[in-house]
Protein backbone atom coordinates (compact mmCIF):
# COMPACT_ATOMS: atom_id res chain seq x y z
CA UNK A 1 0.00 0.00 0.00
CA UNK A 2 3.05 2.06 0.58
CA UNK A 3 4.61 1.55 -2.86
CA UNK A 4 1.64 2.57 -4.32
CA UNK A 5 0.89 6.01 -2.35
CA UNK A 6 4.76 6.81 -3.25
CA UNK A 7 3.36 5.97 -6.97
CA UNK A 8 0.42 8.21 -6.54
CA UNK A 9 2.75 11.23 -5.36
CA UNK A 10 5.29 11.02 -8.14
CA UNK A 11 2.53 10.83 -10.76
CA UNK A 12 1.07 14.25 -9.07
CA UNK A 13 4.15 15.86 -8.80
CA UNK A 14 5.15 15.03 -12.50
CA UNK A 15 1.44 16.31 -13.39
CA UNK A 16 1.50 19.62 -11.18
CA UNK A 17 5.38 20.18 -12.93
CA UNK A 18 3.71 19.74 -16.53
CA UNK A 19 0.90 22.45 -15.53
CA UNK A 20 3.19 24.97 -14.14
CA UNK A 21 5.27 24.72 -17.53
CA UNK A 22 2.30 25.44 -19.63
CA UNK A 23 1.09 27.88 -17.19
CA UNK A 24 4.83 29.43 -17.96
CA UNK A 25 4.32 29.29 -21.66
CA UNK A 26 0.85 30.50 -21.61
CA UNK A 27 2.13 33.64 -19.71
CA UNK A 28 4.76 34.28 -21.70
CA UNK A 29 2.61 33.86 -25.03
CA UNK A 30 -0.29 36.64 -23.67
CA UNK A 31 2.98 38.82 -23.04
CA UNK A 32 3.78 39.33 -27.12
CA UNK A 33 2.91 42.47 -28.98
CA UNK A 34 1.27 41.40 -32.69
CA UNK A 35 2.15 44.12 -35.29
CA UNK A 36 -0.40 43.14 -38.63
CA UNK A 37 1.95 44.75 -41.28
CA UNK A 38 -0.22 46.11 -44.28
CA UNK A 39 1.23 43.26 -46.66
CA UNK A 40 -0.30 40.74 -44.82
CA UNK A 41 2.74 39.59 -42.41
CA UNK A 42 2.01 39.22 -38.70
CA UNK A 43 5.42 40.19 -36.42
CA UNK A 44 5.07 38.87 -32.69
CA UNK A 45 7.53 40.09 -30.36
CA UNK A 46 7.69 43.02 -27.92
CA UNK A 47 7.13 46.93 -28.91
CA UNK A 48 10.12 48.61 -27.06
CA UNK A 49 9.19 52.10 -28.11
CA UNK A 50 6.67 54.58 -30.49
CA UNK A 51 8.25 57.57 -31.26
CA UNK A 52 7.07 59.96 -34.38
CA UNK A 53 6.11 57.43 -37.15
CA UNK A 54 8.07 54.64 -36.17
CA UNK A 55 8.18 51.98 -34.17
CA UNK A 56 10.74 50.18 -32.72
CA UNK A 57 9.91 46.38 -32.20
CA UNK A 58 12.22 43.26 -30.74
CA UNK A 59 10.95 39.64 -31.85
CA UNK A 60 10.75 37.19 -28.97
CA UNK A 61 13.63 34.97 -28.16
CA UNK A 62 16.15 37.63 -29.82
CA UNK A 63 18.18 40.53 -29.21
CA UNK A 64 18.34 42.61 -32.42
CA UNK A 65 15.97 45.58 -32.57
CA UNK A 66 13.80 46.50 -35.26
CA UNK A 67 12.52 49.72 -36.65
CA UNK A 68 9.40 49.68 -38.63
CA UNK A 69 7.55 53.14 -40.18
CA UNK A 70 3.76 53.22 -39.01
CA UNK A 71 2.61 53.70 -42.89
CA UNK A 72 3.54 50.02 -43.33
CA UNK A 73 1.62 48.68 -40.26
CA UNK A 74 -1.79 48.02 -40.09
CA UNK A 75 -2.78 47.21 -36.73
CA UNK A 76 -1.58 46.63 -33.10
CA UNK A 77 -2.65 44.59 -30.36
CA UNK A 78 -1.00 45.14 -27.28
CA UNK A 79 0.05 42.19 -24.69
CA UNK A 80 -2.57 43.61 -22.68
CA UNK A 81 -5.16 42.89 -25.10
CA UNK A 82 -5.52 46.79 -26.53
CA UNK A 83 -5.66 46.78 -30.24
CA UNK A 84 -4.88 50.18 -31.88
CA UNK A 85 -5.70 50.32 -36.03
CA UNK A 86 -2.70 52.77 -37.23
CA UNK A 87 -3.95 52.08 -41.24
CA UNK A 88 -7.62 51.66 -41.43
CA UNK A 89 -8.16 49.08 -44.32
CA UNK A 90 -12.17 49.06 -43.72
CA UNK A 91 -13.65 50.69 -46.99
CA UNK A 92 -17.15 52.82 -46.23
CA UNK A 93 -17.42 53.00 -49.99
CA UNK A 94 -19.03 51.09 -52.32
CA UNK A 95 -16.80 49.42 -54.91
CA UNK A 96 -15.94 51.14 -58.02
CA UNK A 97 -17.29 49.34 -61.06
CA UNK A 98 -14.26 47.62 -62.85
CA UNK A 99 -12.88 49.96 -66.08
CA UNK A 100 -13.95 48.97 -69.06
CA UNK A 101 -10.99 48.39 -71.95
CA UNK A 102 -12.93 50.33 -74.72
CA UNK A 103 -12.57 53.06 -71.60
CA UNK A 104 -8.92 52.55 -71.13
CA UNK A 105 -7.79 52.94 -74.28
CA UNK A 106 -4.74 55.55 -75.08
CA UNK A 107 -4.73 56.48 -71.60
CA UNK A 108 -1.51 56.15 -69.26
CA UNK A 109 -0.66 56.49 -65.30
CA UNK A 110 2.59 57.36 -64.00
CA UNK A 111 3.39 54.91 -60.60
CA UNK A 112 5.63 56.37 -57.82
CA UNK A 113 8.76 55.52 -57.94
CA UNK A 114 10.35 52.88 -55.90
CA UNK A 115 13.54 54.62 -54.32
CA UNK A 116 16.71 52.84 -53.39
CA UNK A 117 19.50 54.60 -51.81
CA UNK A 118 22.51 54.23 -49.03
CA UNK A 119 21.90 57.99 -48.37
CA UNK A 120 19.70 57.88 -45.34
CA UNK A 121 18.97 61.69 -45.65
CA UNK A 122 17.09 61.09 -48.45
CA UNK A 123 13.11 60.96 -47.97
CA UNK A 124 12.18 57.54 -49.73
CA UNK A 125 8.20 58.28 -50.19
CA UNK A 126 8.99 62.27 -51.36
CA UNK A 127 11.62 61.51 -53.85
CA UNK A 128 9.54 58.81 -55.50
CA UNK A 129 6.74 61.25 -55.73
CA UNK A 130 9.11 63.93 -57.33
CA UNK A 131 10.74 61.06 -59.87
CA UNK A 132 7.09 60.09 -60.70
CA UNK A 133 5.72 63.70 -61.05
CA UNK A 134 9.11 64.21 -63.52
CA UNK A 135 8.44 61.22 -65.46
CA UNK A 136 4.80 62.28 -66.09
CA UNK A 137 6.23 65.66 -67.67
CA UNK A 138 8.49 64.10 -69.43
CA UNK A 139 6.18 61.96 -70.93
CA UNK A 140 3.93 64.36 -71.33
CA UNK A 141 6.55 66.29 -73.32
CA UNK A 142 8.20 63.36 -75.45
CA UNK A 143 5.14 61.64 -76.58
CA UNK A 144 2.16 61.06 -78.93
CA UNK A 145 -0.95 59.94 -78.77
CA UNK A 146 -1.85 59.38 -75.11
CA UNK A 147 -3.63 60.73 -72.38
CA UNK A 148 -1.89 60.88 -68.91
CA UNK A 149 -3.31 60.62 -66.09
CA UNK A 150 -2.53 63.32 -63.62
CA UNK A 151 -0.29 61.85 -60.10
CA UNK A 152 -2.13 63.34 -57.94
CA UNK A 153 -5.56 61.17 -59.44
CA UNK A 154 -3.37 58.23 -59.77
CA UNK A 155 -1.94 58.51 -56.06
CA UNK A 156 -5.74 58.96 -55.07
CA UNK A 157 -6.93 56.42 -56.45
CA UNK A 158 -4.17 54.32 -54.83
CA UNK A 159 -4.93 55.39 -51.75
CA UNK A 160 -8.61 54.84 -51.64
CA UNK A 161 -7.63 51.28 -52.47
CA UNK A 162 -5.20 51.15 -49.64
CA UNK A 163 -2.22 50.12 -51.74
CA UNK A 164 0.80 51.94 -50.01
CA UNK A 165 3.81 52.97 -52.20
CA UNK A 166 5.76 49.79 -50.40
CA UNK A 167 3.29 47.55 -51.55
CA UNK A 168 2.01 48.49 -55.29
CA UNK A 169 2.95 45.22 -56.69
CA UNK A 170 0.71 43.22 -54.12
CA UNK A 171 -1.48 43.60 -57.11
CA UNK A 172 -0.65 41.98 -60.96
CA UNK A 173 -0.06 45.09 -63.65
CA UNK A 174 -3.27 44.06 -65.28
CA UNK A 175 -4.99 44.59 -62.05
CA UNK A 176 -3.21 47.70 -61.82
CA UNK A 177 -4.31 49.35 -65.25
CA UNK A 178 -8.11 48.29 -64.39
CA UNK A 179 -7.74 49.89 -61.11
CA UNK A 180 -6.48 53.12 -62.40
CA UNK A 181 -8.80 52.99 -65.76
CA UNK A 182 -5.54 53.12 -67.91
CA UNK A 183 -4.31 51.11 -70.61
CA UNK A 184 -0.74 51.69 -69.71
CA UNK A 185 1.06 51.57 -66.73
CA UNK A 186 4.22 52.84 -66.16
CA UNK A 187 6.47 51.18 -63.35
CA UNK A 188 9.77 53.12 -62.57
CA UNK A 189 12.72 52.67 -60.10
CA UNK A 190 15.97 54.65 -58.72
CA UNK A 191 19.10 53.56 -57.61
CA UNK A 192 20.76 56.42 -55.83
CA UNK A 193 23.88 55.71 -54.40
CA UNK A 194 26.11 58.19 -52.16
CA UNK A 195 29.83 58.00 -53.88
CA UNK A 196 31.19 59.94 -51.37
CA UNK A 197 32.28 63.90 -51.08
CA UNK A 198 34.65 65.86 -53.41
CA UNK A 199 36.29 69.43 -52.27
CA UNK A 200 37.52 71.91 -54.39
CA UNK A 201 39.89 74.89 -53.23
CA UNK A 202 39.46 78.71 -54.92
CA UNK A 203 42.85 80.51 -54.06
CA UNK A 204 42.51 84.29 -53.90
CA UNK A 205 45.09 86.21 -52.20
CA UNK A 206 45.23 89.79 -51.62
CA UNK A 207 48.60 92.62 -52.89
CA UNK A 208 49.62 96.12 -53.06
CA UNK A 209 49.48 97.44 -56.30
CA UNK A 210 51.98 100.22 -57.09
CA UNK A 211 52.72 102.59 -59.70
CA UNK A 212 56.37 104.41 -61.36
CA UNK A 213 57.65 107.05 -63.23
CA UNK A 214 60.61 108.18 -64.80
CA UNK A 215 61.90 111.65 -64.80
CA UNK A 216 64.80 112.51 -67.16
CA UNK A 217 65.71 109.27 -67.44
CA UNK A 218 65.48 108.30 -63.93
CA UNK A 219 63.28 106.05 -61.73
CA UNK A 220 61.24 108.41 -59.28
CA UNK A 221 60.19 106.31 -55.67
CA UNK A 222 56.81 104.32 -56.32
CA UNK A 223 53.69 105.68 -55.08
CA UNK A 224 50.59 103.37 -53.75
CA UNK A 225 47.44 103.48 -55.71
CA UNK A 226 45.71 100.19 -55.04
CA UNK A 227 44.90 97.61 -52.93
CA UNK A 228 43.73 93.56 -54.37
CA UNK A 229 41.82 91.61 -51.61
CA UNK A 230 41.36 88.43 -51.69
CA UNK A 231 40.18 85.31 -49.70
CA UNK A 232 39.95 81.18 -49.96
CA UNK A 233 36.88 79.71 -50.43
CA UNK A 234 36.56 75.13 -49.69
CA UNK A 235 33.11 74.23 -51.90
CA UNK A 236 32.01 70.15 -50.96
CA UNK A 237 30.27 68.57 -53.30
CA UNK A 238 27.75 65.77 -52.39
CA UNK A 239 28.12 62.52 -55.62
CA UNK A 240 25.63 60.25 -56.74
CA UNK A 241 25.64 57.09 -59.21
CA UNK A 242 22.10 56.98 -60.25
CA UNK A 243 20.31 54.49 -62.29
CA UNK A 244 17.01 54.51 -63.18
CA UNK A 245 14.79 51.50 -64.76
CA UNK A 246 12.02 51.83 -66.64
CA UNK A 247 8.87 49.41 -67.15
CA UNK A 248 5.49 49.89 -69.39
CA UNK A 249 2.97 47.16 -68.74
CA UNK A 250 -0.57 47.07 -70.66
CA UNK A 251 -3.91 46.27 -69.19
CA UNK A 252 -3.35 42.72 -70.60
CA UNK A 253 -0.65 42.39 -68.39
CA UNK A 254 1.96 42.45 -70.82
CA UNK A 255 5.36 43.75 -70.58
CA UNK A 256 5.87 46.90 -73.51
CA UNK A 257 8.55 48.35 -72.58
CA UNK A 258 11.57 47.39 -70.38
CA UNK A 259 14.72 49.16 -69.71
CA UNK A 260 17.58 50.62 -67.38
CA UNK A 261 20.58 52.84 -67.86
CA UNK A 262 22.87 54.88 -65.46
CA UNK A 263 23.11 58.60 -65.43
CA UNK A 264 25.78 60.94 -66.82
CA UNK A 265 26.54 63.10 -64.22
CA UNK A 266 27.11 63.08 -60.21
CA UNK A 267 24.45 65.42 -59.31
CA UNK A 268 21.27 64.62 -56.72
CA UNK A 269 19.13 65.31 -60.12
CA UNK A 270 21.16 63.81 -63.12
CA UNK A 271 17.97 61.26 -62.93
CA UNK A 272 16.14 63.97 -65.18
CA UNK A 273 18.28 63.32 -67.75
CA UNK A 274 18.14 59.98 -67.81
CA UNK A 275 14.09 59.40 -67.58
CA UNK A 276 14.11 62.16 -70.38
CA UNK A 277 16.45 59.68 -72.65
CA UNK A 278 14.45 56.77 -71.54
CA UNK A 279 11.14 58.20 -72.46
CA UNK A 280 12.07 59.51 -75.74
CA UNK A 281 13.02 55.74 -76.42
CA UNK A 282 9.25 53.86 -75.90
CA UNK A 283 7.26 53.34 -77.98
CA UNK A 284 5.41 56.14 -77.47
CA UNK A 285 8.25 58.44 -77.52
CA UNK A 286 9.39 61.07 -80.08
CA UNK A 287 12.77 58.49 -81.10
CA UNK A 288 11.19 55.21 -80.95
CA UNK A 289 12.12 52.89 -83.62
CA UNK A 290 9.18 52.85 -85.80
Amino acid sequence: MTKLVNKLKQVLCIIIFCNSIFAVAQSAQKEQDILFMTNGEKKEGKILSIRGNTVKFIYTGETLEYDYEKADINKIIFASGRTEIINYFGNSEPAARPSLPSERKGKIAVLPFEFMSNDPSLDVNLLGEQLQADSYLSIKKYTMGLELQDPITTNNLLAKNRLLYSNLKVISPKEMAELLGVEMVVYGAANIRNSGNSTQQNGFASDNVTATSKKDGKRENASLYATEYSSNTVTTTTNYDTKISLSIFNDTGANVYAVSRNSFGSDLDAYVGTINYLVKRCPFGSKAKR
